[in-house]
């Protein structure tokens, strides 16, 4: 059984039992995760994206309520006539010239009284996609999480290894300049030397591979956090993960949120049949309307209309469009519950994978260490010996080799145990900054849910 709070404790105070007398202003894991949480531009995006589906719940919502519109025009008319006249056998003219100023006012609502069970379906439609979205954003902020102790861990790995490889170079160093000082006295030979001269050049080749990578890992650190990497504190211990794969695919069937956003996938699918078959359905609306027009003909003039319909309309033939995307529904639905079986699969799959990483790791560290103690106790004993001549010297550069390849073994191994041990929890879908006790003030998809408002306490069930 997970105990987080346990986990929370430790990261929240950057707390380590091998972190005695670092810098006391050393970047902790929580300070790296915090920063990625809040200014990593991936989550940033999803979490608009979020906001964007949000959106279609309202839009769907908006289908129960009245649609109201007014329309308003002023205008100004000059007319000029001319007429010729005969009486009395004389031609007489007459000119006039009138204005006019007519305006014009109308508004009108409607409202859709059935509409075959469109609306509610393309709301629940709405709701599922929109709760889908969010554990798509689980997914996004697990991602980065791990990213970001994956990048946190790569850069303390890649910084001791350049300073087990700096140390390797300077040993050899040492161990040149005495094989070149016990050749001039004729104690070993000239291939003795060149031995030497060439693993210390192999030595300096791999410490700038090293420094490369370091780099590497630092500008990938920057890209997930946002910050350049300072100096980097040990992580705390990781917390109490479960003690069987069975354990850790229960946990992940419940809270993963790859199935959980595949069930509500599945959801959303089933509510758009329900839409498709709406559209065969009749429909009825109320519209309702009122004008006034003003100095139409002749200043003074003056009309008033209402007017209120009901309106029924029912689809009789169209080709068959209806019927094929109630039949283009249902196969998408069916799309979707096979999209939930493989995201159940891919979730066994991916706890298990990481599962068996996670033990591995653990194997290989304690290996390791066990070939570093070795690996000493060897070294310390060809180079006695090789100072009685027992030992020639290129028994001790392979004595040394071998020691520096556990050490790099070892350090390889605790970055993957550790990074393992998130990517556990990633897959079990327990990774949030909640869980992990940042602090951070964590981002509620709820807030930006704008449909709640004006009228979400009006009973509009009967509206669909």
């Amino acid at each position: 059984m997970l105990r987080m709070s346990k986990w929370a404790i430790a990261l929240a105070g950057g707390v380590s039992l091998f972190a005695v007398g670092v810098d006391a202003n050393a970047q902790t894991l929580s300070e790296a995760l915090a920063q990625a949480y809040n200014s990593n531009p991936t989550l940033q995006a999803e979490r608009a994206r979020l906001r964007v589906t949000d959106e279609g719940r309202v839009q769907a919502r908006s289908a129960r309520l009245p649609s109201i519109s007014a329309d308003a025009s002023i205008s100004r008319n000059s007319t000029e006539s001319e007429s010729t006249f005969v009486i009395n056998g004389t031609p007489v003219s007459s000119n006039s010239e009138t204005d006019s100023t007519p305006k014009n006012y109308s508004i009108s609502a409607n409202q859709a009284l059935f509409r075959g069970g469109r609306t509610s379906g393309a709301i629940d439609q709405a709701t599922a996609q929109v709760m889908a979205g969010r554990e798509t954003l689980r997914i996004v902020e697990q991602s980065v999480l791990v990213d970001a102790v994956t990048a946190f861990m790569d850069v303390r790995r890649d910084s001791e290894v350049v300073s087990i490889r700096r140390n390797n170079v300077e040993v050899l160093n040492q161990q040149l300049q005495a094989a070149r000082d016990r050749f001039e006295v004729g104690e070993i030979t000239r291939t003795d030397v060149a031995q030497a001269e060439a693993r210390l050049s192999g030595a300096q080749a791999q410490l700038s591979a090293a420094q490369s990578q370091l780099a590497a890992s630092r500008a990938a650190y920057e890209r997930v956090t946002g910050q350049p990497a300072a100096t980097l504190q040990e992580p705390p211990a990781l917390p109490d993960l479960p003690q069987s794969l069975a354990s850790a695919a229960e946990l992940a069937y419940a809270n993963s949120p790859q199935l959980l956003a595949a069930q509500y996938g599945e959801e959303a699918a089933r509510y758009g049949i329900r839409v498709a078959r709406g559209a065969m359905l009749p429909e009825v609306s109320l519209s309702a309307s009122a004008s006034a027009a003003r100095d139409s003909q002749f200043s003074g003039d003056s009309r008033d209309t209402t007017s209120v319909t009901a309106r029924v309309s029912m689809p009789i033939f169209t080709g068959g469009l209806n019927r094929s995307r109630v039949r283009a529904a249902v196969a998408q639905e069916d799309q979707a519950r096979f999209q939930v079986n493989e995201a159940r699969r891919q979730v066994t799959e991916g706890v298990t994978n990481a599962w068996s990483g996670y033990v591995a790791s653990l194997a290989v560290i304690e290996s390791s260490s066990q070939a570093v103690r070795a690996n000493e106790i060897a070294l310390d004993g060809v180079q006695q010996e090789a100072f009685v001549g027992l030992r020639t010297t290129l028994d001790v550069l392979n004595a040394e080799q071998e020691l520096l390849d556990a050490r790099l073994t070892l350090v390889t191994a605790e970055r993957d145990s550790y990074v393992a041990g998130f990517r556990l929890l990633q897959a079990m879908g327990l990774l949030s900054a909640e869980a992990l006790g940042l602090n951070v003030d964590s981002y509620d998809p709820a807030a930006g849910d704008n449909s709640r408002g004006l009228f979400n306490n009006f009973d509009l069930t009967p509206w669909n």
